[in-house]
């Protein structure tokens, strides 16, 4: 998130650190609250309750569909963008049943790896399409920019 903000023009460092709270927290309530009835709805009202600015409730919020909150920022476009395909990139590196010489997480570790990587991401085709075409980049560019940004933390969180 990071990172795509500083793609977005953002040179305030608080800013930035805005970006990195909301990848940060996206998903925090989802493993007490899993479904579409209660994640991100208790989410969001623990997070107003705690004091956080409405613009980071708002754009946490705004990663999930069924949400229905426009994606009319450019930091509620990089969350929606961002939290489809890094989950992907995690997936593949955890096990998808892949070639070696195509896993995207080969190249988050800095080994060079074929341009077919990211074809080979499978997932809901829909939800991918609409999750890069939020940032408006080719879905290559944008996978390829995740595993960049990725890259130097890459050890630290297990890929």
């Amino acid at each position: 998130m990071r990172a795509y903000a500083r793609w977005f023009g953002v040179t305030d460092p608080g800013q930035i650190d805005t970006w990195g709270i909301v990848g940060l927290l996206h998903d925090f309530d989802y493993e007490q609250n899993p479904t579409e009835d209660t994640h991100l709805h208790v989410g969001g009202r623990i997070l107003r309750e705690r004091g956080y600015p409405e613009e980071i409730v708002e754009a946490i919020c705004s990663h999930a569909d069924y949400m229905n909150i426009p994606r009319d920022t450019p930091l509620k476009k990089a969350i929606y963008a961002c939290d489809e395909m890094v989950g992907f990139i995690g997936a593949v590196r955890e096990g998808a049943a892949l070639e070696a010489d195509r896993r995207p997480a080969r190249r988050v570790r800095g080994e060079e790896a074929q341009g077919q990587g990211v074809r080979a991401l499978g997932g809901p085709v829909v939800r991918v399409r609409r999750a890069r075409m939020a940032v408006g980049r080719p879905l290559a560019e944008h996978v390829a920019f995740l595993i960049d940004a990725l890259r130097p933390i890459a050890a630290e969180i297990g890929l």
